[in-house]
């Protein structure tokens, strides 16, 4: 399969840290050391089903990745 060896549609991780910082941001953090303490509590509160999610989409990623011929998709 073909496909952007770099494209960040098919690395799960984006995901991740997208979350984080959604989780992070509703906090309100003030200050550098607030959003360093609030990364460390809210890592410490994903769950393996934060990250099954987004494994177990990589064969719709692909194929969207594929279809738009490694353009950007909705991932």
């Amino acid at each position: 399969m073909e496909w952007p060896s770099r494209s960040p549609d098919l690395n799960p991780i984006e995901n991740v840290w997208r979350l984080l910082k959604a989780r992070i941001g509703r906090r309100f953090p003030k200050t550098d050391a607030e959003v360093r303490q609030y990364l460390l509590e809210e890592w410490d509160k994903l769950d393996l089903d934060d990250f099954r999610k987004y494994v177990e989409s990589m064969p719709d990623r692909c194929r969207a990745v594929i279809a738009a011929n490694g353009g950007h998709t909705k991932w």
